[in-house]
């Protein structure tokens, strides 16, 4: 494909740049098509504007190189898993402040500084606004809100990276945050859902599992209440239920992504406690993984051979067996 050459010298090699982020053979297939209608559209359009256009342009061909568009398989999980996903780490984020009376009177209590306060009160704060723009269907404020959760995440892991116990106990409660924000960012816009009841009465479900499961867990509390088995399960279902993605299954697979952001890292801290070291959880990991690589491919083969035998059936239809 040649990009012709559109209005100033600068601008066909950003077009050309943008449309090497699409795959080679969508830009085989509709690469002109592209780049005529991004002429068409920025004919009159001024410099800023004609920018904005070759960042979106760029940011498509990212996201179909991706594959997370609304016709792929993983767009369309990923826009499935988006509320379940926002609202159970909204529960999570408010348990301990409706839970946990004392833990909420120390936090306020133990420094009156202006700076303490805003940090404490950010993250749920900022949980609820992002538990409002989910049930009012706002997407795009969504995707700002959890993406400002993931980075106060990252950034008190980051503060707090003292030895792989410690690092990992407060990762526990951080990258289920990180998560959320990844499964939002990746979902298509187009496919996230409008608000309603229904929709409405999955984020609020969510976030009343997601805050009952962290309280009744008490995964931020150093005794750890359940054994390494309720976490293996923790960790196997969800990662199963991902796998169903592969046969094109679109609401388990949501579900298991969901359940992974959530549950996955404390499953995997929790896990390589128990087993008192990475030594010892090795050769178990090890078989886990050779196990579920083989549970994948067994699962993608047998959803290929369904495909292929539904289309022999549809062929087949109507035809005289003589």
């Amino acid at each position: 494909m040649t990009t012709p050459t559109i209005g100033a010298p600068w601008l066909s090699p950003a077009l050309r740049a943008a449309l090497q982020l699409y795959p080679a053979h969508y830009r085989r297939e509709r690469g002109e098509e592209l780049a005529e209608v991004f002429a068409e559209t920025t004919a009159q359009a001024g410099r800023s504007a004609v920018a904005r256009e070759v960042l979106d342009l760029a940011l498509y061909g990212l996201l179909v190189r991706l594959g997370l568009t609304g016709g792929s398989v993983l767009g369309r999980v990923l826009a499935a898993a988006a509320p379940m996903a926002v609202g159970a780490v909204v529960g999570t984020v408010l348990a301990p402040w409706v839970a946990d009376a004392d833990r909420v009177a120390w936090k306020l209590t133990w420094d009156d500084s202006l700076s303490t306060y805003v940090g404490i009160m950010a993250e749920p704060a900022t949980a609820m606004l992002l538990l409002v723009a989910a049930l009012l269907g706002r997407w795009t404020a969504g995707r700002g809100l959890s993406l400002a959760l993931g980075a106060m995440g990252l950034l008190e892991l980051g503060r707090e990276l003292h030895g792989v116990w410690w690092s990992g106990y407060i990762g526990v409660a951080t990258l289920p945050l990180v998560l959320c924000a990844l499964v939002l960012a990746g979902a298509p816009s187009d496919l996230l859902p409008r608000a309603g009841w229904r929709a409405g009465g999955l984020v609020l479900a969510s976030t009343v599992a997601g805050g009952l499961l962290a309280t009744g867990q008490h995964w931020d509390d150093t005794t750890f209440p359940v054994d390494q088995g309720w976490f293996v399960a923790m960790l196997v279902v969800p990662v199963l239920l991902a796998f169903t993605a592969l046969r094109s299954r679109v609401v388990p697979a949501a579900l298991g992504v969901a359940l992974l952001a959530l549950t996955g890292p404390a499953s995997l801290f929790n896990i390589w406690r128990e087993s008192r070291g990475i030594s010892n959880l090795l050769p178990t990991a090890a078989l886990a993984v050779v196990l579920l690589a083989l549970t994948a491919v067994a699962v993608r083969r047998v959803g290929r051979g369904g495909v292929e035998r539904a289309g022999a059936e549809r062929g087949g239809v109507g035809r005289s067996l003589v």
